[in-house]
């Protein structure tokens, strides 16, 4: 087993940033509440399958990173170790923003003693997509079935459990064996499409991570991936670090009607639009963080 020791920045709290959503319920990800402890099997560029054990540092503002599986780090799997650790808990993004605009906000008052607004994403887009294509129009039990199959499609790792699947690995099985498998029907298909689309070369999903294109550009290219409507839109570009969208569904509707508008019966989309709109391109992470904030507040006692 490999420590290694990774600085964060100002205003990070590990713990609200790894439960900032779903995402560290579903494998190659686990986490243990009590230990306050991540856990992710990774695949390494080099094909090397390991363990990443993430805890808050024993110093303050650090990270401590146990890497099992490996008796020694080359220095170029370290650099890599070190910068999907920074991605997936979103180290890199700059949330001085968000503060300075909440506190003219006291409802928000909360968010930034806590340090929470990072969310937890997947080291690739792909993986990213794939999860937020299984959360459309099921609940939350069944993602996280879908997700348990579709794991065990990736590489193995000998203590158990498995890699994310590559997009080659999905895209070369038969659509009814991979329906089989995971078991995701409808999504399937968009699955497999997905897949064979990035193999071919005709997608590339991974620029979605160039600064430079703007929301609405992301936007019309992740509703052209079929199974992607606007709620999943929505999410993806929230996990891709676009904020000024809404992704709103029957949990913010509920989250909003009865913490924000005080129970009314009946709320429209337009009107939660409305609320969200002074918060500008932080608006998407507001409505989360509304969904969130009981949680949130809770496990930090």
């Amino acid at each position: 087993m490999l420590r290694l020791v990774l600085p964060t920045p100002d205003h990070f709290t590990f713990w609200p940033s790894v439960v900032s959503h779903g995402w560290c319920d579903l494998p190659p990800y686990a986490c243990d509440e009590p230990a306050r402890s991540l856990y992710r099997i990774q695949q390494l560029s080099d094909g090397r399958v390991v363990r990443l054990v993430m805890r808050e540092g024993v110093a303050s503002g650090t990270i401590d990173i146990e890497v099992e599986g490996v008796a020694k780090l080359s220095p170029e799997q370290e650099v890599e170790v070190r910068a999907v650790v920074t991605h997936i808990l979103s180290l890199d993004r700059d949330l001085s923003g968000l503060y300075a605009l909440l506190r003219d906000y006291p409802r928000y008052g909360w968010l930034e003693p806590l340090g929470a607004g990072r969310l937890l994403v997947s080291p690739t887009v792909w993986e990213d997509a794939v999860k937020t294509l299984f959360t459309t129009n099921t609940v939350w039990k069944m993602t996280i079935q879908m997700c348990q199959r579709v794991v065990t499609l990736g590489e193995p790792y000998p203590g158990g459990g498995h890699a994310f699947p590559t997009p080659e690995r999905i895209a070369a099985l038969p659509v009814e064996e991979l329906n089989a498998h995971v078991r995701a029907g409808y999504r399937s298909a968009y699955l497999h499409e997905l897949a064979a689309g990035i193999v071919a070369g005709r997608i590339d999903l991974e620029a979605w991570r160039d600064p430079t294109l703007t929301s609405a550009d992301l936007y019309r290219r992740i509703k052209q991936l079929k199974g992607f409507g606007d709620y999943a839109a929505g999410n993806l570009l929230r996990l891709l670090g676009h904020f000024d969208r809404l992704a709103t569904d029957t949990e913010c509707r509920a989250v909003y009607r009865n913490s924000i508008n005080g129970g009314t019966a009946a709320v429209h989309d337009r009107e939660i639009a409305e609320y969200y709109a002074p918060f500008g391109q932080w608006r998407g992470l507001v409505q989360w963080m509304d969904v969130m904030e009981t949680y949130l507040r809770a496990i930090n006692g």
